[in-house]
């Protein structure tokens, strides 16, 4: 399977992108997998041009079996600048590339209490463009910055939970391979 890990941060030394660095490491190179950021994406513009940021991030969606997107919650949503990627990618709208993808999501902040709701603002969105979305387990990973050392996750039940969640992405791709021959 090959992953695809979007960063809702402009960093890609984030807590979430720290996250997905890890998360794909608990897949013990089985997997072809890699990283993006949403920065240096430009203002989304319905009648702009897409640059070549926008038309390679378009790319690696659409040739990745599984999208994971880890996003920072930001006054009770996601980070704008996933929403300005998203937006890019989401046109034209029939030809978007989360289109039958499957996209898991998951949370790293600081605080207590992060990341529910900007991923149940980030399933609307992705419902609206056709994702196939993995339920469950959810993923937040909080007081994260007392979770990772030396940009390792130490926390044994995050890792649970996150190959949990990769596992149940691998089963949903697989039988949408199928399906869709």
């Amino acid at each position: 399977m090959k992953f695809l890990g979007i960063s809702g941060s402009a960093k890609l030394d984030s807590l979430n992108s720290v996250l997905l660095y890890n998360a794909f490491e608990l897949l013990q190179g089985q997997h072809k997998w890699e990283v993006v950021s949403v920065g240096g994406i430009p203002l989304f513009e319905q009648s702009g041009e897409e640059t070549n940021e926008v038309k390679k991030l378009k790319d690696k969606v659409k040739e990745a079996d599984i999208v994971v997107i880890s996003t920072p919650e930001h006054n009770h949503s996601f980070s704008a600048a996933l929403k300005n990627a998203i937006d890019w990618l989401s046109v034209p709208l029939d030809k978007n590339p989360f289109r039958w993808k499957v996209v898991a999501t998951m949370s790293a902040t600081t605080g207590s209490l992060g990341g529910p709701r900007a991923q149940e603002h980030l399933w609307i969105v992705l419902k609206s463009l056709g994702a196939i979305l993995v339920p469950t387990p959810e993923v937040f990973v909080v007081n994260a910055d007392k979770k990772f050392v030396n940009g390792k996750l130490i926390d044994e039940n995050s890792k649970k939970y996150i190959t949990e969640l990769l596992d149940n992405a691998m089963i949903l791709a697989q039988a949408l391979k199928y399906v869709m021959g």
